[in-house]
């Protein structure tokens, strides 16, 4: 079952499901507040992040839900989502800037991103390179990636939610 994407059909149409749900609320929830995130490169980078992220576990569950797709093709597909978010996440540290709301910019805060952002970077490359050399875990890391992106997506919603607030 690690390597066959037939009996996790019904895993990734919730998962596409939620991811698209979740979008659409962070969206709406995000309007509400469009001239303060659009103010801060800080708060901007956080939202485009976030939104991206589900958006990309929406397109992670359609591609393990197209039929016959090689398996060597959808590793590549999330490994390449996986390079995306790295090559992302590199960015927004590198232009974070000094605009960082009060509670974004307390050492454990810090600590709390730093150490879910990795785990998280870490496990999705990895699935991405299971999937294509068929060793470690496959569909099982998969979707142990996609619980943490939920969880880590709701987290840093919730975070910018909050910091939005306490600056408008």
């Amino acid at each position: 079952m690690a390597y066959d994407p037939a009996p996790w059909q019904s895993f990734y149409v919730m998962t596409g499901g939620a991811a698209a749900a979740l979008t659409g609320l962070l969206f709406v929830a995000m309007s509400l507040h469009a001239r303060v995130i659009m103010a801060s490169r800080f708060f901007r980078n956080r939202a485009v992040g976030t939104l991206m992220s589900l958006a990309s576990q929406l397109l992670i569950s359609g591609a393990v839900l197209i039929p016959g797709q090689p398996l060597a093709l959808l590793g590549a597909e999330v490994e390449a989502a996986a390079l995306v978010f790295v090559a992302l996440t590199v960015r927004q540290v590198l232009t974070r800037g000094s605009d960082d709301p009060s509670l974004a910019a307390t050492w454990m805060h810090r600590l709390i991103e730093l150490v879910g952002g990795t785990i998280w970077l870490v496990l999705f490359n990895v699935a991405g390179i299971s999937l294509i050399v068929r060793v470690g875990g496959g569909f099982y890391l998969l979707a142990a990636v996609m619980f943490f992106m939920f969880a880590w997506n709701i987290y840093i919603a919730w975070i910018l939610i909050t910091e939005v607030s306490e600056a408008g």
